[in-house]
């Protein structure tokens, strides 16, 4: 059984419109949040590449805090105004210390989506905190930038990353 409750206020711009959901981290709650992003990005009219890149940064971000977090819940939080979409995805799990990643290996299917995500979004911001991790994403739906809204970047935006001590 999952629960909806708001388990962290995002810190976004102030958006136009919102939703919120919150599900078990399970493999079972990739494709419904995918479904939930689609759905609700749609309903806000911000065109099919904006869509599916949330549909993609989404299923990347809620496989991540699944199979990484050790969380028993992940919060997907969507936000949108007039030149961009968002996401918030949230758990209160902590990521592997550095050094206890698995190899990298060319021929492993794993491990490219964060790379993914970023290629695709406008802005990232990772929050680690001793409460989980919160990582927020935007995709730019402005058509006037020169970029198509929600397309795959040739070369990606740098990462930021916020690590704020344990409170």
């Amino acid at each position: 059984m999952s629960t909806t409750r708001l388990l962290h206020r995002p810190s976004t711009p102030a958006a136009s419109s919102s939703a919120i959901c919150v599900m078990a981290a399970t493999p079972a709650a990739v494709p419904e949040l995918r479904a939930f992003a689609r759905q609700t990005v749609s309903r806000w009219s911000k065109g099919e590449r904006a869509i599916e890149a949330l549909a993609l940064i989404v299923t990347e971000l809620v496989t991540n805090a699944y199979q990484h977090s050790g969380s028993s819940h992940v919060t997907v939080y969507l936000f949108c105004d007039e030149r961009t979409v968002g996401v918030q995805v949230s758990d209160k799990g902590s990521w592997r210390e550095p050094g206890q990643e698995a190899p990298d290996d060319d021929e492993d299917l794993h491990g490219r989506g964060l790379q993914l995500v970023e290629a695709y979004a406008e802005a990232v911001q990772i929050q680690q905190t001793s409460a989980g991790t919160h990582v927020t994403v935007t995709v730019s739906t402005d058509t006037r930038s020169g970029d198509r809204p929600g397309s795959l970047r040739a070369v990606p935006q740098a990462w930021e990353r916020s690590h704020v001590a344990a409170e």
